[in-house]
This record gives structure tokens, C-alpha cells and sequence, in this order.
């Protein structure tokens, strides 16, 4: 009874650690500008400038900036797939900059929005609460001062494949093994 209960207990773990989602972030510096440096491409999402062009790895680490005379702009970040619990450093500002960050599911319908206001030095915006979406939109047009850079976007890919450890077949065939030789000594 008790190898049963710890075998359970085993599997019941190793599939909980299956259907884990990991959290991956989205690197900047690796993307590819074009377009005049207003569009800059990566394998997970794109970034558009929508007012002004993009500036890659200033103020914030592994940051995008939407530069007019300074950063305050407005850039559009899509990922090629649904999103979740998105959180990103954004930073540098100086009295009188805000930034609406906007979030739009698939179809471009509104999911919600925040507003920041910090006025130096970096901080850490965790916008979980606005839920699956696949666009934000960054707009520093309403800032005074030199506006925002954002970076280190951290998010889950909401339904993402979770590869099976190579091992985890190898364990379920061998406790089948261990079932049928027990079984067949039975007999």
C-alpha cells in the first residue's frame, strides 16, 4: 500500500510540473530595426513606432524608447500569440511625464489600460490584473518632461506547450514493467 502511495504521489508530482508555465522576456537588443527605425522585429513580437522612431538600449537595460525629441512617443508592442501576467521596468522620467500603457486582445478590442507617473529613476509596473491581451500600446504623448523607455517585459504565453522531460516516458514504461512482472509473479 504505501509503494503505491509514493508512486502516486510521484506521477501526481512530475505532472503537475508539466502543465507550469514559464515566464520568458522579451530581449530588445536582439530584435532587428527597419523601416527607419520604426519597426523592430523580434521572434516573439514586433514593435512600431507610431509617433517618432525607436531607440533601442537607452535609460532602462534591454529597453525601447518611441524617440520625438525625446522618448515621447508612441510605440505599439505585439506579440505573436496570446499573453499574460505581463510586468516591465519602465523609467527615467523627469516631473510632468505620464504614460497610458493600453492592452488589446486579439481583435484590437480594449482589455484595459494604466497609467504611470513616475517622475525619476526606474520602476517596476506589474500589469497582471488586465489579464490575456496581445498588444500594448505605450503612449508618452502627454509627458512634459523627456518621457519613458521601457524594458525587461517579462510575460506567460498563455497555452504554451510545455515539452515533456525526455525522462517522463521512460519512468511511465518502467513502472508498466514494474506492474506486469509483479503481475506475472502473481500467477
Amino acid at each position: 500500500m504505501r509503494k503505491t502511495t509514493v508512486l502516486s504521489s510521484v506521477i501526481g508530482a512530475a505532472i503537475i510540473s508539466l502543465s507550469a508555465a514559464h515566464a520568458a522576456q522579451l530581449d530588445f537588443t536582439a530584435g532587428v530595426l527597419s523601416a527607419g527605425d520604426t519597426v523592430l522585429t523580434m521572434a516573439e513580437a514586433t514593435v512600431t513606432a507610431d509617433i517618432g522612431t525607436l531607440l533601442v538600449g537607452d535609460f532602462v537595460p534591454n529597453a525601447v524608447c518611441p524617440v520625438t525629441s525625446g522618448c515621447e512617443g508612441q510605440m505599439t508592442l505585439t506579440w505573436n500569440f496570446d499573453v499574460e501576467n505581463v510586468n516591465f521596468e519602465y523609467g527615467f522620467g523627469n516631473p510632468g511625464d505620464e504614460a497610458t500603457v493600453s492592452a488589446y486582445d486579439d481583435m484590437m478590442n480594449f482589455v484595459g489600460s494604466v497609467l504611470l507617473t513616475l517622475q525619476s529613476g526606474t520602476d517596476l509596473e506589474d500589469i497582471s490584473g488586465l489579464g490575456v491581451f496581445r498588444t500594448l500600446v505605450f503612449d508618452n504623448t502627454a509627458s512634459s518632461g523627456a518621457g519613458y523607455a521601457y524594458g525587461n517585459v517579462n510575460y506567460d504565453r498563455v497555452g504554451a506547450d510545455v515539452p515533456v522531460p525526455a525522462s517522463l516516458p521512460l519512468l511511465f514504461a518502467g513502472v508498466a514493467g514494474l506492474g506486469l512482472v509483479r503481475r506475472a509473479r502473481k500467477t
